[in-house]
């Protein structure tokens, strides 16, 4: 089913090689057959994408998870950057969230942007599954398990310092420094 997805994608683009969705769905379904040889075609297929449109966000996610499997100092700080773009376009895509986070973990210079993210992505999820009044997930609980795990090991790296930035960020998910009590006041402790 693959290669005749690929031979149709690359027969869409032998007639019209602008046609920047069959680019894209031909690098999907070559990184989708797991066959590590097709890799770089993809990579240059989602480039190519890219420079029609820079700021597609499923083309900057795909693109970014290629680079992250590449498990380079470089091609993780591109996929960070990529994911970035994602998220930026498609605010409440919470796998964009999340591998941002992931992404920026695995960088280790930006540790609070990691920590944000991680936040935002637990939040998304947590919020669709109230509004959406679903009982337990299976699947969604095992993403939620992951993300939390992922949270509180970039929380146990934080400096002393970044812990006080992140304490005073109202962004947090943490109860902070700035934390009111129930009259509306400011917390003395």
């Amino acid at each position: 089913a693959l290669s005749a997805a690929a031979d149709l994608y690359e027969s869409c683009l032998d007639a019209d090689p602008s046609l920047q969705y069959c680019a894209v769905n031909l690098a999907s379904v070559l990184v989708d057959t797991g066959d590590p040889k097709h890799l770089p075609r993809a990579e240059t297929l989602y480039r190519s994408a890219l420079l029609v449109d820079p700021n597609d966000p499923d083309t900057s996610f795909n693109l970014a998870m290629l680079l992250q499997d590449q498990k380079t100092e470089e091609a993780t700080a591109e996929a960070a950057r990529l994911y970035q773009v994602s998220v930026e376009r498609e605010p409440q895509r919470w796998d964009g969230w999340a591998n941002l986070a992931a992404a920026l973990s695995e960088m280790g210079t930006r540790p609070l942007e990691a920590v944000h993210a991680y936040e935002r992505s637990i939040l998304i999820i947590e919020q669709a599954a109230e509004e959406s009044g679903e009982g337990e997930n299976a699947e969604r609980d095992r993403y939620l398990s992951k993300l939390y795990y992922g949270y509180g090991v970039q929380l146990s790296d934080l400096t002393a310092e970044a812990c006080r930035r992140l304490a005073d960020d109202e962004r947090s998910l943490l109860i902070g420094n700035n934390e009111k009590n129930a009259n509306g006041d400011e917390s003395d402790d």
